[in-house]
């Protein structure tokens, strides 16, 4: 398959079922009950919001001047600080690129620091566009599924890892599956890596995007702790329930091969990209709300009604304690048919062929209790028509 092709095959998927959302928004207007891109319609935790106007509010044009092509000092420091006590580990601001949230971190960190022939390893299901990246950079990719539990497999790991694998990318809280991967999980992992690359150590990128949304659980280790050669990347926007506002950052573990010299190919990288840090408000706020810890009551209890109410209909649910995301087996021999009757009907769920699996189909909670109970019946009528 040719570069060109294999991009587009990438690519196709998720346009598809961008034209199945928007002629059924056409069809049914405001009675859509979207559960497919995680746009919240209402507010767990309003903070975020209060302290962007308090912000935009007392700005004058100092504030909003040019950044360095990894962001502010100042920012960075505010950041590093806070990541070192959640990580328990020694981040310097040197150790952070602010990004215009997880995606220009992760394009940023293949683009910057692999080079083809080399190949990456992704554990399936996984975030629709990380092969896109790596088809796009030329890099080769390994699709890895996950356990039968969708937890780690790591004789699969093993077995599927070749001489040119430099880096393996996992997502911690797993999106879309809302699993977080425990202590011990991680431990073996980190022992595994330095099995396979003795020489010249791989590089591990834990997408941590969605690390502030862990609801049933008080515990998410951190992959930086476990393994030294890590690269965190980070999305502020999905704690703060501003996703639209692209706003993250690459994290070069203190302990990364020296030989990478990562923070200052990353922060070269920004400039070579075209990317830039993200908007200067966005920084102040990412300073401002770095070592707050968000009310996640409400996510909580969303998650818990609309596992209960689809359990009441029967719907198998994988078990899960992170993230907006409920993944569910299709309760049908066949997803596209499925989705799209419920489209008919007025509900958007994402197939699991988005995350390069069949069989399943996530849910992101997106409306209130009630409007989720109708969603779950819906899902229910259409499984047994």
């Amino acid at each position: 398959m040719t570069w060109p092709q294999q991009v587009g095959d990438l690519l196709h998927p998720l346009e598809d079922y961008t034209r199945l959302h928007a002629a059924t928004l056409r069809r049914h207007g405001g009675r859509v009950l979207d559960l497919s891109f995680p746009n919240p319609r209402f507010l767990h935790d309003a903070r975020p919001y209060e302290v962007l106007a308090e912000l935009a509010a007392r700005t004058d044009p100092l504030d909003l001047r040019y950044s360095p092509f990894g962001g502010y000092t100042s920012v960075r420091l505010r950041i590093a600080a806070a990541l070192a006590r959640a990580h328990d580990q020694p981040y310097t601001w040197k150790s952070i690129i602010m990004t215009a949230g997880a995606t220009a971190a992760l394009s940023v960190t293949l683009r910057t620091l692999f080079t083809p022939p080399e190949r990456v390893m992704l554990i399936t299901p996984c975030w629709m566009d990380y092969p896109l990246y790596l088809a796009e950079r030329g890099l080769g990719c390994d699709l890895v599924p996950a356990a039968g539990d969708k937890r780690l497999d790591l004789a699969a790991i093993e077995h599927a890892w070749t001489p040119l694998t430099r880096a393996l990318i996992i997502s911690q809280p797993v999106s879309p599956t809302g699993i977080v991967y425990r202590d011990e999980e991680l431990r073996a992992l980190a022992t595994l890596l330095q099995q396979l690359s003795p020489e010249h150590p791989a590089v591990l990128i834990a997408d941590e995007a969605h690390r502030d949304q862990v609801w049933a659980t008080t515990s998410c280790p951190a992959p930086a702790a476990h393994y030294p050669h890590t690269i965190t990347v980070y999305s502020f926007g999905k704690a703060w329930q501003m996703p639209g506002q692209r706003a993250g950052y690459i994290a070069t573990s203190p302990q990364l091969a020296p030989c990478l010299d990562a923070p200052r190919r990353l922060e070269q990288g920004m400039r070579l990209t075209g990317h830039a840090a993200p908007a200067a408000l966005l920084q102040h706020l990412a300073a401002a709300l770095c070592d707050v810890s968000f009310d996640l009551t409400g996510l909580a209890d969303l998650q818990r009604h609309a596992r209960g109410e689809l359990a009441k209909y029967g719907v198998d649910v994988l078990p899960g304690d992170a993230t907006r995301f409920v993944y569910a087996r299709c309760p049908t021999g066949d997803l596209p048919t499925f989705v799209s009757a419920l489209a008919q009907r007025g509900v958007l769920v994402l197939p699991s062929t988005v995350f390069h699996e069949p069989g399943w189909f996530r849910i992101s909670l997106n409306t209130p209790e009630p409007e989720m109970s109708q969603a779950a019946r819906i899902i229910s009528e259409v499984a047994h028509a």
